[in-house]
């Protein structure tokens, strides 16, 4: 049982975007300097945690609940995948002009996604109880802080398999990020020393 103080995955999954979005705003994004790289490390983390939380939780749901399900779930993954291809480009090194190509490209797609998904937040929230809504919420969230931290190679639409390639490549990017720093911010981690 969950109270009413429980954000459901409409809410958790509107924060994510809200919070991306800001990320896009940060000037020094687009800097090829290694604040700016610590910067993109940030965004591509969240982009692909927000990724994983839709992928097991919010699309078999609108499969399940929602008038043609499996052809908007089949798009939204489709469309997900694309802007996960296309932050692979921010892995590597690239001048300023390059990077705010990229970033502007990956700020356009991921705005269509947030736009789209009002609609399928709409068409879940009139068909799903509160309740399972909330539960979805805690399961997203959970998620999330298990998920990887960069771009996957390989994202099965199956839920239960997405569930345990996102555990295991979770497990090893979080010990790779720990060890080369990656998403470490070196204006604070020099303040720390």
């Amino acid at each position: 049982m969950t109270d009413s103080d429980t954000p459901s995955i409409v809410d958790v999954l509107r924060s994510d975007h809200a919070s991306i979005t800001e990320l896009f705003t940060e000037p020094r994004l687009t800097d090829p300097d290694e604040h700016g790289t610590a910067l993109r490390e940030q965004l591509v983390t969240e982009l692909v945690r927000h990724f994983v939380a839709e992928e097991q939780y919010l699309l078999p749901e609108l499969r399940e609940r929602v008038t043609d399900g499996r052809a908007v779930a089949d798009a939204a993954f489709a469309r997900d995948r694309g802007i996960e291809k296309q932050l692979r480009a921010l892995e590597h090194d690239h001048d300023a002009q390059r990077l705010a190509q990229i970033v502007a490209e990956v700020r356009t797609a991921f705005a269509a996604h947030a736009s789209e998904q009002d609609g399928e937040f709409q068409a879940l929230t009139a068909s799903t109880p509160p309740e399972r809504l909330a539960e979805l919420g805690l399961d997203a969230l959970g998620a999330e802080q298990l998920a990887p931290t960069r771009p996957r190679s390989i994202a099965p639409e199956s839920a239960a398999a997405s569930k345990v390639t996102s555990l295991v490549e979770g497990y090893l990017d979080k010990a790779r990020d720990y060890y080369s720093r990656r998403g470490v911010d070196p204006d604070t981690d020099r303040l720390a020393e």
